[in-house]
């Protein structure tokens, strides 16, 4: 009694028609207060049961921030309305965590909307498709904008024209982080689709090492040079993996730079540069001195994504 009393102004609870029958009687509403209940990616797997459905939704109102997304309810009605989206929301969230290592995402204040209501976030970078910038309630996209937003300054894109008309809109972009998507023989030579070749080249650029090589882009029309470059010095490292058991040729910071940007790394050989050139593009061969490359190609660290409450738009 005292929970609602105090805390009532916060919350509503959803009719039962919507809840399998549970009421505010159905559960101890002290327990039901703390946004930790749905804020992490542990916490938010173990929702499972209505009663954590509905013990979660309560909090998730009570922490609502001012300004942000809906504002409190105002009756059981609405939040009768609220409480589907909701659970549809972390079910998304819970789904998506389990399929990626690369990304964690969370709960936040587009969880309770609509799709009409989450419109008026959506991005211009989509040209206004419905499909994108409408949260991460409802939909089972992937939440592109997100990785837009937080990535932004390490990828650029190609312009559609170089890379066969596909955008950002055609690829799930959480799935384009991960070096491991060519920093491997097995992997690099799955590669053979043009949504393929420009994951891995948004990878490419996400994994960047300061300091190697080309900086991160700075806008499309360098990311547009750079694409056919990459996408040529895949399709050469996977011809010298096919035909060789005694190296393993891999993808490194050579591989979107032009003849004349290899230049300055050239050893010195005069004119087996042009050659020793092409094969640096994209390996670490050292011209055959070794049946084992010791020249191993760039490691490069993995990016990981934390995607917390409220901290970012969730866009699809």
């Amino acid at each position: 009694w005292y929970q609602r009393r105090v805390r009532g102004k916060l919350f509503k609870v959803p009719g039962p028609g919507v809840t399998g029958g549970l009421t505010a009687d159905s559960l101890t509403l002290a327990d039901c207060q703390d946004a930790d209940i749905y804020n992490t990616k542990e916490s938010v797997a173990k929702v499972d049961t209505e009663e954590e459905y509905l013990c979660a939704f309560i909090a998730y109102q009570i922490n609502k921030v001012n300004g942000e997304g809906i504002p409190n309810y105002s009756d059981e009605a609405e939040a009768t309305k609220r409480y589907p989206d909701f659970k549809k929301c972390v079910q998304n969230v819970i789904k998506w965590n389990s399929e990626s290592d690369s990304a964690e995402f969370g709960v936040n204040f587009f969880c309770d909307m609509n799709a009409e209501e989450k419109g008026t976030y959506a991005s211009s970078n989509f040209g206004g498709e419905s499909g994108f910038g409408v949260g991460l309630g409802s939909s089972s996209q992937t939440p592109n904008n997100a990785i837009l937003q937080l990535l932004g300054d390490k990828f650029k894109m190609p312009e559609p024209s170089a890379a066969d008309g596909l955008t950002a809109s055609s690829l799930a972009l959480p799935d384009c982080i991960d070096a491991k998507l060519y920093n491997t023989e097995e992997v690099l030579a799955e590669i053979d689709e043009e949504k393929e070749y420009l994951c891995a080249f948004i990878a490419f650029q996400i994994n960047k090492v300061e300091g190697e090589g080309i900086p991160n882009y700075s806008n499309e029309a360098e990311a547009t040079k750079r694409y056919p470059l990459f996408k040529k010095c895949v399709d050469y490292v996977n011809k010298l993996n096919s035909e060789t058991d005694k190296t393993e040729f891999g993808v490194n910071f050579f591989c979107d730079m032009t003849t004349e940007e290899k230049r300055p790394y050239s050893s010195g050989n005069g004119d087996k540069y042009n050659h020793y050139g092409e094969v640096i593009l994209g390996s670490s061969y050292d011209g055959g001195a070794s049946d084992k490359d010791d020249a191993a190609a760039t490691t490069i660290s993995y990016i990981i994504l934390t995607l917390t409450l409220a901290n970012v738009f969730f866009s699809f």
